[in-house]
């Protein structure tokens, strides 16, 4: 169940944020598994080859997410930096929480399972209790793609803000047990690395904590991409488009992320550069550079960029091999990018078939 409309104004930085939409690459990287051997081989023959050192190729790619792929979060906590209950603030000097949530998104669906647990003592004879399970069935994006969609008419897939689902929420205290059914959201630690703080709260506001993380994972699987290349190839420029195919593991506790997927340069205008090949590297979300967002409570919620590095091997459809390393700068919020290629190509192939 969803939080209201309210909640879609709280997001409303991420859906406006940017309308460039960038072409799905074509179904050569997007169908299968990134994690595939580029080579080649004849049945019924055999290849002889050698190489022959060609020039330098220097790249530009500017593009963005086509599609976030199938996610999976994990992440638990935490600290408590403050909570109400009924509208009257909890002492978190006195307090103890523990809390989590695991979900999976796929496309514009959310499903998974949440709980917290807060004990609050004032005193041996005053305290509170307050126990709940929640099964996430929703979310409140924070972006939608393709990026410039219009949301509930052409939205295929988003990235969430918060995982909304529906619970039964025990409330204990000296003064009695009260038992409810309440719908809750749970902001994605994604909003806020390095330890939150995040927030969840009921459709009501009968709960409401603010609490750090203790540890928040993202898992991305089969995150497509596309956009321009264009750059020089031995001196003379040289232009066309790129897509890839990328599975990628967060760590937001610690701002770090390795990456690994599939790139394919297609309808260059030097044609010799056209092909397939595999990359992996790793990520790093930048401290000191993140934007807050407007309508969340303070504190819980700040943009970041992102800065990636690796290195890539492509198999060319003209025979030859390149390799080399990439730099990649991602902009707040960190669904469009710029990266730079440096590389050299191997060798070309030259290939001599026969009958065994």
């Amino acid at each position: 169940m969803r939080l209201g409309l309210a909640w879609f104004a709280v997001v409303a930085l991420f859906l406006l944020g940017t309308s460039a939409v960038y072409a799905a690459p074509p179904s050569k990287v997007l169908d299968g598994n990134p994690h595939y051997s580029t080579s080649t081989s004849t049945a019924f023959g055999w290849n002889v080859a050698h190489r022959v050192q060609s020039p330098t190729v220097l790249l530009d790619l500017a593009g963005g997410v086509v599609s976030p792929g199938v996610q999976s979060y994990s992440f638990r906590g935490g600290q408590l930096v403050a909570a109400w209950i009924f509208g009257t603030p909890v002492n978190q000097t006195n307090s103890v929480l523990h809390y989590g949530l695991s979900a999976v998104v796929s496309g514009l669906t959310a499903t998974g399972t949440a709980y917290f647990d807060l004990k609050t003592r004032t005193s041996h004879w005053s305290y509170t209790d307050v126990e709940g399970t929640v099964e996430i069935d929703s979310m409140t994006p924070a972006v939608l793609f393709p990026l410039g969609c219009t949301p509930y008419f052409n939205c295929t897939s988003a990235i969430p803000a918060l995982f909304n689902g529906t619970g039964t929420v025990t409330v204990s205290s000296s003064s009695g047990v009260t038992t409810m059914n309440l719908s809750m959201g749970f902001e994605s630690a994604y909003l806020n690395p390095f330890g939150g703080p995040v927030f969840f709260v009921s459709n009501s506001s009968e709960i409401f904590v603010i609490a750090d993380y203790s540890r928040a994972e993202i898992q991305w699987t089969g995150v497509q991409m596309g956009g321009a290349a264009a750059g020089t190839y031995g001196g003379t420029p040289v232009s066309g488009s790129f897509g890839m195919l990328v599975n990628s593991s967060e760590d937001l506790r610690t701002g770090k992320e390795t990456d690994q997927g599939a790139i394919y340069f297609f309808g260059m205008s030097n044609s010799a550069l056209n092909g397939l090949g595999t990359f992996v590297g790793h990520s790093t979300i930048p401290t000191g550079s993140s934007v807050a967002c407007p309508g969340f409570p303070a504190g819980t919620c700040n943009l970041t960029g992102l800065v990636s590095s690796g290195t890539f091997t492509m198999t060319l459809e003209s025979g030859g091999v390149i390799s080399g390393r990439y730099t990649t700068v991602w902009a707040t919020p960190a669904v469009v990018f710029s990266s730079n290629i440096s590389t050299y190509q191997r060798g070309q192939h030259h290939h001599h078939h026969g009958h065994r």
